[in-house]
């Protein structure tokens, strides 16, 4: 269990830096802590929601594929869509691309899946790929002017390492769009930029997009509230203030004063030389940046004490006002289980998170093998409130993908008492 004798609690003490000068929030006397208290009481047990209906999206399976991940939910127009990515067996390798699906009716029955995205390059196992070849990160929606459009990020793996070892390596060919429609129909795929990439040979081009409507999609993703978490390219997010490597930001929420917060996951140390040096720094823990100037800025990430296995989280707010992360909460590598738990924590204030409750817990066996498979369990969770629930997807082992519908009463009813939220209204 969490204990304050078992995680060392990491003041937000050192100096602020900001870059620019403030202009949507003054800076507080005092700099604005993170903490995570929901595992400090004497009594701490663990509180699991016991009224979560859970359903299937995806199954893998070696003639679908078998490796999914990287989901992200909108709802539209009363209708909820799931998209995630999709590969015959490998992460992040050639041919990867996005997937569908959507509800009309409030989740009881989906549509059959199909592709968000067209593959941009055959469908290369990692271990057999010969060249570098294009590979699509889902970046969730945007809703521009009342309609609705998927993104997804295209990228290539680099061979060689550009500053140091711990990094991504890849080159960055641009970002593809289409709205999706209520009905579930697609409209024309197309670059977010002025002028198209080339495509792979025997693969047919896409075309740039309207300017106007490319500006509108571009500059919706740079708003605090909708920054891209799974960008991934040497130096794509700033080292922290104890040189640690940061990556897949959590959505920035904003607190009564007017400043942005978001955590990032960790991931080593910036001197690593081997994943076992990366490895070993881990702390386990999120990391923090603000913004008092309304985005434009950010301060340097600094170490929080919130428990987190290191894997991309998720943050929102509940109607009632309450600040919401979902993460893996337990402080171990995923190859020990770090990912097997998958947890939400409840704040008050958007930064004293004092409350803890669990989604799911001890993940099935994965079935197939692939690419960075090793540590399995429900991760990289995306989340959307719909009425009366909070909807949850996230991939179970990397291979299925699935939902999860969970009441809002019920998280209403989370306590710092060890008892089961249960809500005797849901039946």
């Amino acid at each position: 269990m969490f204990g304050a004798s078992s995680h060392a609690r990491f003041a937000w003490v050192v100096a602020v830096v900001q870059l620019g000068s403030l202009a949507a929030a003054e800076k507080p006397a005092e700099t604005p802590v993170v903490d995570w208290t929901a595992g400090q009481a004497a009594d701490f047990r663990y509180q699991f929601l016991d009224r979560v209906k859970t359903t299937e999206l995806f199954h893998a399976t070696p003639e679908t594929g078998t490796f999914s991940h990287h989901g992200h939910l909108a709802y539209h127009r009363g209708v909820l869509f799931a998209a995630w990515d999709s590969h015959a067996r490998d992460e992040n390798s050639s041919g990867q691309h996005g997937m569908l699906r959507y509800s009309t009716d409030g989740g009881e029955t989906w549509s059959a899946p199909k592709a968000l995205f067209p593959p941009l390059a055959d469908k290369v196992p990692w271990s057999e790929a010969n060249q570098s070849s294009p590979f699509q990160t889902s970046q969730g929606f945007a809703d521009i002017d009342g309609r609705l459009f998927a993104v997804t990020c295209v990228d290539k793996a680099l061979a060689d390492k550009v500053y140091r070892f711990n990094e991504v390596s890849r080159i960055r060919v641009g970002f593809l769009a289409r709205e999706v429609q209520a009905g579930g129909a697609l409209g024309e795929v197309f670059w977010l930029s002025e002028t198209a990439p080339a495509p792979e040979p025997g693969y047919p081009a896409i075309p740039a997009g309207d300017p106007a409507l490319v500006a509108k999609i571009n500059a919706y993703f740079e708003e605090p509230a909708n920054l891209r978490q799974l960008l991934f390219k040497p130096r794509q997010h700033p080292d922290s203030d104890d040189e640690h490597r940061m990556t897949e930001p959590t959505q920035a929420w904003r607190l009564g004063d007017g400043t942005w917060v978001r955590l990032y996951r960790n991931q080593g140390t910036v001197h690593a030389r081997s994943r076992a040096e990366i490895e070993d720094s881990r702390p386990r823990r999120h990391y923090s940046s603000l913004s008092f100037d309304n985005g434009k800025t950010w301060t340097v990430p600094t170490r929080t004490n919130f428990p987190d296995t290191g894997s991309r989280a998720n943050a929102g707010r509940l109607p009632d006002g309450q600040y919401y992360v979902i993460n893996n909460p337990l402080p171990m590598s995923a190859r020990q289980g770090g990912r097997s738990m998958l947890a939400i924590s409840l704040s008050r204030d958007g930064l004293e998170f004092d409350r803890m409750a669990v989604i799911r817990f001890v993940a099935p066996r994965t079935r197939y093998e692939g690419k960075a498979k090793g540590g399995g369990g429900y991760q990289y969770p995306h989340s959307v409130v719909v009425g009366q629930s909070l909807w949850v997807i996230y991939s179970v082992n990397k291979e299925d993908m699935e939902v999860a519908r969970i009441p809002l009463s019920q998280l209403y009813r989370i306590t710092k008492s060890s008892h089961s939220p249960r809500d005797t209204n849901q039946h």
